[in-house]
């Protein structure tokens, strides 16, 4: 029986161009589905405390959520992007 690893992604602060973490596909794709994308091709989101507080309330998985916390801490707000690694 062959097993398909889920692919992993690379959270990136695009103000910082820091890395906040590593996510998963199934991650990725709750960003894709709650989140507005900048363009049609665009990878990157704009997160703020109300968006954290809808993630949250729309399910987001709590190591995502954790995660974009921490990274909006001492901010009003984050530009964020994903790539794969």
């Amino acid at each position: 029986m062959e097993v398909i690893m889920e692919g992993i992604y690379s959270l990136i602060d695009i103000e910082r161009d820091q890395e906040i973490g590593t996510i998963t596909e199934s991650q990725v794709q709750f960003l894709i589905d709650s989140l507005e994308e900048e363009g049609i091709e665009a990878q990157d989101y704009y997160i703020d405390e109300e968006l954290l507080a809808m993630l949250a309330e729309n399910g987001c998985d709590e190591e995502l959520l954790e995660m974009l916390t921490e990274a909006l801490e001492g901010r009003e707000d984050i530009d964020i992007r994903y790539e794969a690694i």
